[in-house]
């Protein structure tokens, strides 16, 4: 069912849309709710947006049955892909990759190097995403490590680009300092945020604070062609607006993971509260407009899905429980990404390092 309140999004001509030339595979058998990705892949359409739909005969003879209900929407030109299987998350990646070739997951990959879509868009099993994505797509030219990245919100607004989210949670000094230059680049190029400061998440904010790992990456991030700035702690992520800030897989996804758990708790304590007695009742009920802000501000689907950077081709990882807003945020991030070549500009930023080594 469409979000309530929510109006049905303007048609635009697809055959005149500017965005009509770059077609975005999307999975539609990934994630919690199935439903979500034939919403986000409906609205994405109604757009202008060329979407290719990769899922099973059943999910796509669903799509196109609830596109008929979409005024002036038509599927004539649309470029169906057939999948058989679906990869769970309890699969294992690298043998599911290997031994479920013809899952959505594999064949959305497989259509980005083929040239029949040029970014794949999935809410599906992240490590599967990953270890497709290296298999399949291959690394970019100077990258060892791919990382997952995404947009948390800050305290004036911007947000704070984090990576990485655990797609490489075993790092070297090296690898973090690729996720830097990634980050850095995604966030000029799709962000559009002007030479937006690093931070490397650390203990302390000195320089000598860390373990051998966070100690050897800031001598090298300190010499990479970034706008980096040194140590961040935990707790002042959320203040570094229109910042990128980087660490190991492992801590990157303890990061996060504790922050949707405490943001989770909070506002089950919030609205547990509010609703007590009578006169919190009354106070909530004036105080509405405002928890309905904040909800917006922590709420992810805002933001588009995360990148994984690195690849040979673009790859967004939507949130597993995402619904259809953030499908087609999703899809739209990965249009924003082919629009600005952000792959061939991680691959030159990286050998221009390279170069200066």
């Amino acid at each position: 069912m469409p979000e309530e309140g929510r109006k049905t999004p303007d048609i635009v001509d697809r055959n005149d849309s500017p965005t009509s030339k770059f077609r975005i595979a999307l999975d539609l058998m990934g994630g919690d709710v199935r439903e979500a990705a034939l919403e986000g892949c409906l609205e994405a359409l109604a757009q202008g947006i060329n979407v290719v739909p990769v899922g099973d005969e059943a999910s796509i003879e669903n799509l196109k049955a609830r596109a008929t209900k979409v005024p002036g929407l038509t599927l004539e030109d649309v470029d169906f892909i057939v999948s058989k299987s679906v990869i769970s998350p309890s699969d294992a990646p690298v043998r599911a990759i290997r031994g479920k070739p013809d899952s959505s997951i594999v064949l959305g990959l497989t259509a980005v190097k083929e040239g029949r879509a040029h970014a794949f868009v999935s809410a599906g099993s992240t490590g599967a995403l990953v270890a497709g994505g290296v298999l399949i797509l291959g690394r970019a030219e100077g990258v060892e490590k791919p990382g997952l990245g995404t947009v948390l919100p800050s305290s004036a607004g911007r947000g704070v680009f984090f990576i990485d989210l655990g797609a490489s949670v075993d790092c070297r000094p090296e690898n973090i300092v690729e996720f830097a230059v990634m980050g850095h680049v995604y966030a000029s190029a799709v962000l559009g945020w002007s030479n937006p400061p690093v931070a490397l998440l650390n203990v302390g904010v000195e320089q000598e604070k860390g373990n051998l790992l966070s100690r050897k990456a800031f001598e090298l991030l300190s010499r990479a062609p970034i706008n980096f700035q040194g140590n961040i702690e935990a707790r002042d992520v959320f203040a570094l607006d229109g910042g990128v800030v980087v660490c190991d897989g492992f801590t990157g996804n303890v990061f996060l993971k504790t922050c949707e758990g405490t943001a989770f708790f909070q506002l089950q304590t919030i609205k547990r509260e509010v609703t007590r007695d009578l006169r919190s009742k009354l106070g909530a009920l004036l105080l509405k407009p405002a928890f309905s802000r904040v909800r917006k501000i922590l709420d992810y689907t805002e933001y588009g899905g995360a990148p994984l950077l690195g690849l040979s081709g673009t790859v967004i990882k939507c949130h597993g429980s995402s619904g259809g807003k953030a499908i087609a945020n999703g899809i739209r991030a990965a249009l924003r990404c082919v629009e600005e070549d952000v792959t061939g500009k991680i691959g030159r930023a990286l050998q221009a390092r390279a170069g200066t080594r």
